[in-house]
This record gives structure tokens, C-alpha cells and sequence, in this order.
């Protein structure tokens, strides 16, 4: 899979974005804030909608590949 928004986040959210569990494993749900979508927006040249469900197909490929 060709990323695109992952190269682009902050060594913060990456991390957030790679991370399944929470404190005591429970799951993790990461929500990206909406200046980072607004940027990303911005910079990728892509809808808000179509920044979002990149950031899913990407995070779920990621989780998928560190387990």
C-alpha cells in the first residue's frame, strides 16, 4: 500500500496513530483533531471526507503490519 498521510503527521501522531491498545489494553481509538485534518486537507490537496478515510485505510494497514 503507497502511504501518504502517514508520512506527513509528526512523530506524535504517528505514534497515535499505530498504537491498539490503551492503558490496561483496552482498544484505542484514534481521532485525528481537526487542525491536522484541515492541514492535511491543504497540503494533499483532498476533501476533509477523503483525508479521513485515508487515515483509516492507513491506519488499519499499519495495525495490520505491526501485529
Amino acid at each position: 500500500m503507497n502511504l501518504i498521510i502517514y508520512p506527513m503527521l509528526g512523530t506524535t501522531s504517528q505514534r497515535a496513530m499505530v498504537r491498539a491498545a490503551s492503558k490496561f489494553g483496552r482498544p484505542y481509538t484514534y481521532r485525528p483533531r481537526g487542525t491536522l485534518l484541515n492541514r492535511l486537507s491543504k497540503e494533499t490537496g483532498l476533501s476533509l471526507e477523503e483525508v479521513k478515510s485515508q487515515i483509516e485505510r492507513e491506519r488499519r494497514y499499519l495495525l495490520k503490519t505491526y501485529k
